[in-house]
């Protein structure tokens, strides 16, 4: 843990009176050698040595900061600090150190940096619910260069020469309040260290997952935030501490709508995508990710190659000219409602977030997957595998070939082995070959045996793979009433995902909705919140060739 000390105020303002005339690196000087001699003299009159648990006199740093920012600016002939600036600063500074240490162990840190500009936001919400100037981040800027620049030269100083300090009193003549009265520091700060100065180790945050990070987002700017970018960042720091979260929030205040719904971050956007596609069965197996700009997109394809050929001398060369198609993706809406409780969704623990977060991904998830495996085409659905009338179906029903699968579509251990043969007979890509089932017909596979009992796949498909290609379940495969599901097989990467925008989100605590039953609910009735997850995406088969859709296999 870095070292705390303890400032002499009146000794570093002493200092910056005797610097008005003098240029800025003397200033610096100046103030330096202050922050030595106020800890010598400090030691002198106590006289014996800190205890290991020494504290951080928080109020001094921060006030001999502030007075080292106007030494500065008087020397640059600019204009010092407003006082009441400065007044209601410390402040808050204090109000929200004093929150940042309570129920934290003696080996955690609180990094004062973080801690200034979080008070820095709480004071500019109050000024700007008063319609008061805010204050400047150049300001927060300046005391923050000083408070560092106190931090670490006290910290060199006392490392080689192995001192330590304790309190001594301070009182000056702009803020004497301040020590006496209601105002007197009550509190010490035993923890506090600053992230930009050198030398003062930072602990590093722990990683926090993208559907954490998405439930916060929905929770920052829909919830607590209401939709305002500048609201949204200020809940960012004080429920999360995430700055970076804050920035993102920042940046977004001139280009996000106010009532259209929140649009997830550009810097999160990528990271959500990457935490929501993997998890679907599609993606899982391939399927690649393209980028719709504008909302469409045009991809030629090759239908018919041309390929070389043989002749003899003074023969004229066959001419085999390439043929073409195009495959065009336009972005379809796809969107979720998930309610929850009023309560769990203003909760900021962590596994109030990890629920909502898992229940909103999932649906999502669900939503691609059905659209890349069922997907009507029509107007508002991508075109899915089995609706494609280019890729070529199975129908285990009417095989004939008792070998392969009976009349009943009870398929035998030989059927996968002819899939997969009949798909690469098609030249197809097989390092994305992929299979995509349901769990009965997972478990079908599992149990086919030998004559003499041994089982052919189980092995095989404890690792994953059944035929020596992968496997994933999805239960959207539905079985139908007459016991038969559907089997998939193909080149998954020629399956293509088009997203345009990411995610929005839209949460209402007072709205209405129906559910899939039917039943409507009223937000405000209920004690209920709806959050909207809206994404807009088209899925497509770029070549129908590399897919085989099998129907009707006998499962139960």
């Amino acid at each position: 843990m870095a070292r705390k000390y303890k400032m002499n105020r009146r000794a570093a303002r002493a200092a910056g009176r005797k610097s008005t005339k003098m240029g800025a690196g003397e200033l610096q000087d100046m103030i330096k050698t202050a922050v030595k001699e106020a800890l010598d003299e400090q030691k002198a009159d106590e006289g014996e040595e800190e205890p290991a648990g020494e504290e951080t006199d928080l109020a001094g740093i921060l006030s001999a900061a502030v007075d080292a920012v106007n030494e500065k600016r008087k020397s640059a002939k600019a204009d010092e600090l407003n006082p009441d600036d400065v007044d209601e600063l410390l402040d808050a500074v204090l109000e929200q150190a004093g929150a940042e240490e309570e129920g934290k162990s003696e080996e955690e840190e609180t990094d004062l940096e973080e801690v200034v500009k979080a008070a820095v936001e709480s004071v500019n919400e109050k000024r700007k619910s008063a319609k008061a100037e805010e204050i400047g981040p150049d300001v927060v800027e300046e005391i923050l260069d000083a408070v560092a620049e106190v931090m670490s030269d006290g910290s060199a100083d006392e490392e080689g020469k192995g001192r330590k300090s304790t309190t001594a009193p301070r009182q000056t003549k702009e803020r004497a309040g301040r020590t006496s009265g209601s105002r007197i520091v009550q509190r010490k700060y035993s923890s506090i260290y600053m992230s930009r100065g050198e030398g003062m180790s930072r602990v590093k945050k722990k990683e926090v997952p993208a559907q954490i990070r998405l439930a916060r987002l929905i929770k920052c700017g829909d919830v607590w935030g209401r939709h305002d970018p500048e609201r949204a960042a200020y809940f960012a720091r004080k429920n999360y501490d995430d700055e970076e979260m804050a920035r993102e929030f920042k940046a977004m205040s001139v280009t996000s709508p106010a009532d259209g719904g929140f649009l997830i971050p550009e810097t999160y956007a990528d990271q959500i995508i990457e935490m929501l596609y993997p998890k679907t069965v599609i993606v899982e197996l391939g399927a690649q990710q393209v980028p719709l700009t504008n909302g469409n997109l045009n991809l030629p394809k090759m239908t018919a190659g041309s390929r070389a050929t043989w002749g003899g001398e003074a023969r004229k060369i066959a001419a085999r000219s390439p043929k073409y198609g195009n495959i065009k993706l336009s972005a379809k809406r796809l969107s979720a409602i998930v309610p929850q409780s009023r309560e769990l969704l203003m909760v900021s623990t962590y596994s109030a977030d990890a629920m909502f977060a898992n229940d909103l991904t999932r649906r999502m998830q669900l939503g691609l997957d059905y659209g890349g495996l069922y997907g009507s085409g029509t107007e508002f659905q991508p075109l899915g595998i089995a609706k494609n009338k280019e890729v070529e179906n199975i129908n285990a029903k009417a095989m004939n070939n008792p070998e392969l699968a009976d009349t009943n579509g009870k398929i035998t251990a030989d059927f996968p082995v002819y899939v997969s043969s009949l798909a690469f007979s098609k030249n197809i890509d097989d390092a994305r070959a992929g299979w995509a089932m349901n769990s009965l017909l997972e478990g079908f596979f599992k149990n086919i045996k030998t004559e003499t009992g041994a089982y052919i796949y189980r092995d095989e498909m404890a690792a994953g793979k059944l035929c020596g290609m992968p496997y994933r379940v999805s239960n959207q495969i539905p079985t139908a009433a007459d016991g038969t599901t559907d089997l998939f097989f193909g080149n998954w990467s020629d399956l293509l995902i088009g997203d345009q925008m990411g995610l929005e989100t839209y949460t209402t605590l007072d709205g209405a909705w129906t559910d899939d039953a039917g039943i409507t609910h009223n937000a405000f009735d209920e004690n209920l919140a709806a959050t909207r997850a809206t994404m807009y995406d088209d899925i497509g088969v770029r070549h129908p060739e590399s897919f085989l859709y099998c129907k009707n296999i006998k499962v139960k």
